[in-house]
């Protein structure tokens, strides 16, 4: 009896429903009429649906919605949006025919005919804004479709401060990569997304090309249907993406293949008619006809939807409570996140406490404190075959993978691996270093590799620009540089004739002869006064008339000059004031002549290099000497930017004459070959000079800069990276690598070690100047003894009234028999008194 009766209840209430009509709106191509058939269909309702095409959308609109109007329709789902929402929501204003919304909405009216079961801008704001404070974001890109999203984020917009920045990028056109490659050159790595259902497939595969799917990377998307979509190939890369559901159970009269938000939502829609019709059964409700020529509205409509605002339905999207706006803002929001495992719950979100209540350990971005972030991972090197980072490996058998390379940078990777667990793929590449590429609008080289996702690191002679850090970054440097110039050494001149003249400069000999002088007459001076220095010239006579004094002016002098070359002399003072004088200029010769005897070796043998310029001005201005750089890089590069008119001219001549080499090997074969002085980076010419012994290098370094490795923009791996580098450089690691693969592998330490046993060995080029000294003294000599002979040959002939002539024959005569050291004194005849 009680099974009649229910199925009497339930037949009653199926034919009060099917009374009723419920219009769908929708765009050709969706199948979202499919749903509204199907659940009108399950609660008794009859439907009609209209589509609207994309083309002439409003006047179509119209039509749709006036000929509803005229079927009878208690109410219109309407699933299209924008502009046309706007339209039909006018419309139905007019006719007071209540108007369900399905979509995201920004047109609030507090009198407008409609009801919106879609989440409020005013809960997504408050959900988004709760969330990025959680994550702890310090910068948040927006990237929306169209306009009015930006009415969701508009919390999150005002949260832009000195501690956080927000920026914003509209979504055009269908491919989204370009606005993509612009944020993560830009190096933004946490993004809120707000693009239509259809199109997340698209946006995710364009983020995934261009690189923006790693660990490092975070995503809110504001869309429902997120986890609806297949997102198996993006659970393996680490990216952190969080999303929001509304659905709270599983309804067993709801089509289990639902794959968007909007089906739920209709589901629900219809529900709330059905359970609406039911409260309000006992009121007569003739459905009727409107017309829009009329202008006539539905006498039952504002009592329903007034029911559906005021009475709280449970749906299969939570419970259904509506603001004066007809907007869903009290709402619980599930909060998702994708994991390897799936998507995960991570916690849920409620009007009323407007706070997130976590249900598992936040998502957030990897924690790059710990070397395990690192450990069992593959990652691919690009390394340029540049001496000394990269070789192919001398070997008889054949060599596979990175048994093949060896090298500076090969070593440091190995043990950055061994510290942090991860495994290397090397890869050699010709590709240019690169950098940003004004041309093209994107990066290029090495650099363009890693932006691009192709590779994860690049190491070679890397130079950090500021262009590259445009591209990339770089971990810390693990060597300072600056630009130099390699030239082949110049024949080493012999030191000149007088060489151990420059021991003392100048002015030292000129005050030298200026002191002896000086001193000679302050000893006359105290010789003179000092009464013990006049004594008996002749000591048999005990009371002499007269004394003499030894102090003379050649007395005096030859004292003084016989103390600075260490020879002894018969003056010997004999007052207490002279002795005094005398052993202070001892002591001060004694100190002069062993500073001098201590330089004098290294001035003999030192052969200096006679440079045909100094410094890179001179360079520039030299009309035989070639010079260059590499074609590409950033040393031409430096010349190509600087301020310097000067290096500016350089750079105009390296290009407009071809000097510059393509590469370091061609360049340094230049310089030892021709008359060519090359441009390059100081770490390099080190390397270069320890295998080549004719080159050089000259004068100071042009510039400051430093190698570094190359890394994508916001990468996790930095910080772990850069500790496990400041921790070799601290242990002496890089040193030791430095000096195995500079001077010692490879050629290295070839130049250098060549001092012979002879060189050390004084020859007759180094002791020239002496020689030379002795002959002319020896000369002058000579010349001053025959002078003293003629003077006293010209004394002679005026004492004894000889002829000039006679005693000069008499006086050679004696001299040149060199027989005896005896000479007769001649005296005059005596005469007959």
């Amino acid at each position: 009896m009680i099974k009649v009766l229910v199925l009497g209840v339930l037949a009653q209430c199926v034919f009060i429903q099917s009374q009723f009509v419920i219009g769908g709106l929708f765009y050709e191509g969706d199948e979202l009429d499919v749903t509204l058939t199907n659940s009108a269909e399950h609660f008794g309702f009859q439907v009609l649906i209209r589509k609207v095409s994309r083309k002439g959308e409003l006047i179509e609109a119209g039509e749709h919605v006036c000929n509803l109007a005229n079927e009878g329709v208690i109410g219109i789902i309407d699933g299209t949006s924008g502009k046309v929402t706007a339209h039909v929501q006018a419309i139905c204003d007019l006719l007071d025919i209540p108007h369900i919304l399905i979509d995201h909405n920004d047109l609030i009216k507090e009198d407008w005919f409609h009801l919106n079961l879609h989440p409020s801008p005013q809960a997504y704001n408050m959900v988004i804004s709760k969330l990025v404070e959680l994550k702890k974001w310090t910068n948040v890109t927006v990237m929306y479709e169209k306009g009015y999203s930006l009415m969701r984020v508009s919390d999150v917009l005002e949260m832009a401060s000195k501690t956080m920045t927000v920026s914003i990028r509209e979504l055009s056109g269908k491919d989204y990569r370009d606005v993509l490659i612009n944020s993560k050159r830009n190096g933004y790595t946490n993004f809120i997304v707000d693009c239509p259902s259809k199109k997340l497939e698209q946006f995710l595969k364009h983020a995934q090309q261009v690189g923006l799917m790693a660990d490092e990377h975070s995503y809110i998307f504001l869309s429902l249907d997120l986890f609806y979509k297949d997102l198996t190939s993006y659970r393996y890369g680490g990216v952190n993406m969080t999303g929001f559901m509304i659905s709270q159970t599983t309804d067993w009269t709801m089509d289990q293949s639902y794959n968007e938000i909007k089906q739920y939502l209709i589901h629900d829609a219809v529900k709330l008619f059905n359970e609406t019709v039911k409260m309000v059964k006992d009121m007569t409700l003739d459905p009727g006809t409107v017309n829009c020529q009329d202008y006539n509205s539905w006498d039952y409509g504002s009592s329903i939807l007034n029911f559906m605002k005021t009475n709280k339905i449970e749906e299969s999207t939570g419970p259904l409570i509506f603001d004066e706006f007809g907007q869903r803002s009290d709402v619980h929001i599930n909060i998702l996140e994708l994991t390897s495992a799936g998507s995960q719950p991570m916690g849920d979100w409620n009007f009323k406490e407007n706070d997130i209540t976590i249900n598992r350990p936040l998502l957030m971005v990897p924690d790059i404190t710990g070397e395990s972030i690192m450990r069992n991972l593959t990652f691919k090197i690009l390394v340029a075959m540049v001496s000394p980072f990269c070789y192919l490996k001398e070997s008889a058998t054949t060599l596979t993978g990175n048994d093949r390379y060896e090298g500076f940078a090969i070593d440091l990777f190995e043990k950055l691996a061994d510290e942090l667990g991860f495994q290397c793929e090397f890869e050699v590449t010709s590709l240019k270093y690169g950098g940003w590429n004004e041309t093209l609008n994107d990066t290029d080289g090495i650099a363009g590799e890693i932006d691009h996702g192709k590779a994860d690191f690049g190491i070679c002679d890397f130079t950090i620009t500021s262009n590259r850090l445009k591209a990339i970054d770089f971990l810390t440097p693990f060597m300072s540089l600056g630009i130099a110039i390699l030239y082949r050494e110049p024949s080493k001149q012999p030191p000149a004739m007088f060489s151990f003249m420059e021991v003392f400069a100048p002015e030292v000999w000129y005050y030298m002869v200026l002191i002896q002088l000086l001193l000679g007459v302050i000893m006359i001076l105290v010789g003179r006064l000092s009464h013990k220095e006049w004594q008996n010239p002749q000591p048999c006579i005990e009371d002499p008339e007269e004394l003499s004094n030894q102090f003379s002016f050649a007395n005096s002098v030859w004292l003084i000059i016989g103390s600075v070359m260490q020879q002894g002399s018969e003056i010997a003072p004999i007052a207490f004031a002279p002795r005094m004088i005398t052993s202070i200029w001892w002591f001060f010769t004694m100190i002069m002549v062993a500073s001098y005897v201590g330089t004098l070796v290294a001035f003999l043998v030192v052969e200096k290099n006679v440079l045909p310029f100094e410094n890179a001005y001179e360079l520039g201005e030299s009309k035989t000497i070639m010079y260059g750089a590499k074609d590409t890089g950033s040393t031409i590069q430096f010349f190509k930017d600087s301020q310097d008119q000067k290096y500016q001219d350089m750079y105009k001549k390296m290009v407009d004459k071809h000097w510059n080499a393509p590469g370091n090997d061609e360049g340094v074969q230049k310089a030892e070959t021709m008359n060519y002085a090359f441009f390059m980076e100081s770490p390099s010419i080190e390397y270069y000079k320890q295998r080549h012994c004719s080159l050089m290098q000259i004068g100071d370094l042009l510039d400051s800069k430093s190698y570094g490795i190359g890394i994508k923009k916001g990468s996790p791996y930095k910080k772990v990276m850069d500790d496990a580098l400041l921790k070799l450089q601290e242990n002496g690691e890089l040193q030791k690598l430095k000096d195995l693969w500079w001077k010692e592998k490879r050629g290295g330490g070839k130049c250098g070690q060549e001092t012979k046993e002879e060189e050390k060995q004084l020859g007759m080029k180094h002791m020239t100047g002496v020689f030379v000294v002795l002959g002319v003294g020896c000369i002058l000599g000579i010349v001053i003894s025959i002078l003293d002979m003629l003077w006293g040959v010209f004394q002679r002939s005026v004492k004894y009234k000889t002829t000039f002539k006679y005693e000069l024959v008499e006086e050679l005569k004696f001299a040149l028999k060199f027989s005896g050291d005896v000479k007769p004194v001649k005296r005059p005849a005596k005469t007959d008194e």
